[in-house]
């Protein structure tokens, strides 16, 4: 993370709740439907049908498919890909053939509820005009909503760390918000693939390029790179691409298993083995807690699933707590108080979210239970 990054924000599940998009646990019901809506459920439900064996025979559980926690399904899923269990029958380097249904009808079911760009609600415009740009967003959102409301008060971000002039490392100094998301995007797709068969087919002599929904010339969709400006090196995300018309590009294309896979890190207890094309978005978190002069957290509720999550941000939290907290920065700027922002809406509720953030001291911290609405703009505007 770059020195000249003053706050930092942390975005989860609750940030995109009143836009009405749906939360994890209300994913798993609607994906069983639409595959079978669709007439793809058959490989799904193979899968199911094992993991619950898996279980029974391994974890004396008994679950029926309504029980299955869908984190630790796609756990289950994760490894046996990552470890190549199905050898010669692995189906793509972006899943087997569950994966890819799963993760193909979270980014539809996702795009298909996000409000359109001047249809957001108010408090995500309100979030983007208070966002500087020296401020870094980490989000672990699917969604567009952030880059929308970016776009719509004319505030420019980049979705990579650092941008570059050249390939010898000069730095593009342009003030921009860092919007980074740790677990990838709807509408983010890699190239990979379809650039190793365009070499496939000029070794082969043929004149017509591959056909791509997304990459063959001619396509309806519009792409550009995640990745801009010069690269001093090669950098994981060089092939990942940004559809920007991803509602015109799922309309013309209703086909889930032959066709594009958006790049998401599954909502999987073991995502983090795929997660090296982002590994430089946790470049340096750890450290960055001692300069930085302010960090909110809305809507994330560290889940189970993301143990990784909570090691990263404690190791940010101790930084920004213990160092230089009362010390003055340049411009006479000093540390603010760590912002937490989630709905709960009962004692047992809060009582739990207070524990999963035990490592916040609650006397250099400020917690809103209302959910993330006009009050919370205004007190993160306040703990500036």
């Amino acid at each position: 993370m770059s020195t000249s990054t003053f706050r930092v924000f942390v975005l989860g599940a609750g940030f995109s709740r009143p836009a009405g998009l749906p939360l994890g646990n209300e994913l798993w019901p609607e994906i069983r439907a639409r595959a079978r809506e669709q007439g793809i459920h058959v490989h799904l439900e193979r899968d199911l049908d094992e993991y619950i064996q898996f279980k029974r025979t391994c974890d004396s559980v008994e679950l029926s498919p309504e029980k299955v926690d869908f984190e630790d399904f796609m756990g289950y899923l994760d490894l046996e890909h990552f470890l190549g269990l199905r050898g010669s029958d692995t189906w793509s380097r972006d899943g087997n053939k569950t994966q890819v249904l799963i993760k193909s009808l979270i980014a539809r079911i996702i795009v298909e509820r996000t409000p359109p760009v001047d249809e957001l609600p108010d408090v995500y415009y309100r979030f983007a005009e208070e966002l500087d740009v020296t401020d870094a967003v980490l989000t672990f959102n699917y969604d567009l909503l952030l880059e929308r409301a970016l776009e719509k008060v004319g505030k420019p971000y980049r979705l990579f760390p650092i941008r570059y002039k050249d390939a010898h490392g000069t730095v593009d100094e342009r003030e921009e918000v860092v919007v980074l998301k740790l677990h990838g995007s709807v509408d983010w797709f890699d190239r990979t693939d379809y650039t190793d068969l365009e070499r496939s087919y000029r070794d082969q002599g043929f004149s017509d390029p591959p056909r791509d929904p997304i990459f063959m010339p001619g396509s309806i969709a519009k792409t550009v790179p995640v990745m801009q400006g010069q690269e001093p090196g090669e950098d994981p995300l060089a092939p990942m691409f940004r559809v920007l018309n991803i509602e015109a590009l799922y309309a013309s294309h209703q086909t889930i298993l032959v066709g594009p896979t958006p790049w998401l890190l599954s909502p999987s207890t073991t995502k983090f083995v795929y997660s090296d094309k982002l590994r430089e978005f946790w470049w340096g978190l750890g450290q960055a807690g001692a300069w930085i002069l302010g960090v909110t957290f809305i809507g994330y509720s560290f889940p189970p699933h993301d143990n990784y999550v909570r090691q990263a941000m404690f190791k940010l939290l101790r930084n920004y707590q213990e160092k230089w907290w009362n010390e003055d920065f340049p411009g006479n700027r000093h540390k603010g108080k760590v912002v937490l922002i989630d709905r709960k809406e009962n004692p047992q509720d809060i009582e739990a979210f207070q524990r999963r953030y035990g490592f916040v001291d609650r006397e250099k911290s400020v917690r809103h239970f209302g959910g993330f609405n006009e009050e919370a703009i205004r007190i993160i505007h306040a703990a500036r």
